[in-house]
């Protein structure tokens, strides 16, 4: 019997998605009027780790529907408040090593707009996780 997503589920994966787009947007932005202009991605550092938290967010909602059962072992709101930790701590680590820097890099949402999304799309994943632990158990 296969069984729709629900509120949780659909929330995660629109962050997670979000998460993912933010990968090979500008995250950071620095000179651009005297100095050549320097592009922090988010493919360099701990942004990898919340990607990738977010790309075995999506691997988990798309496992139980190959299933004959509809059934995963791991599809479980533990299991995704795990990963969501896992992705705010790499986004958390990220950001400390963009503002760590020497440069004058500018964080607003024009210069940075790569990492803006990600903090976006980790937030409505770890909304749509609180939307799982809320939401009843279906029927056996």
């Amino acid at each position: 019997m296969r069984r729709g997503l629900g509120r949780g589920r659909g929330l995660v994966a629109i962050g997670a998605i979000l998460a993912v787009i933010s990968l090979p947007l500008s995250w950071q932005k620095a000179g651009g009027v005297v100095l050549e202009v320097e592009t922090a991605w988010g493919f360099a550092g701990s942004g990898s780790i919340m990607v990738l938290a977010a790309v075995l967010m999506l691997g988990l909602l798309v496992v139980p529907y190959t299933t004959r059962t509809g059934d995963f072992t791991l599809d479980r709101p533990v299991v995704y408040a795990l990963l969501a930790v896992i992705g705010i701590v790499g986004l958390v680590l990220a950001i400390l090593d963009l503002v760590g820097g020497q440069a004058e890099y500018s964080l607003t949402p024009l210069d940075a707009p790569g990492l803006w999304l990600a903090v976006v799309g980790m937030a409505i994943a770890t909304w749509g996780v609180l939307e799982m632990f809320a939401e009843k158990p279906r029927a056996p």
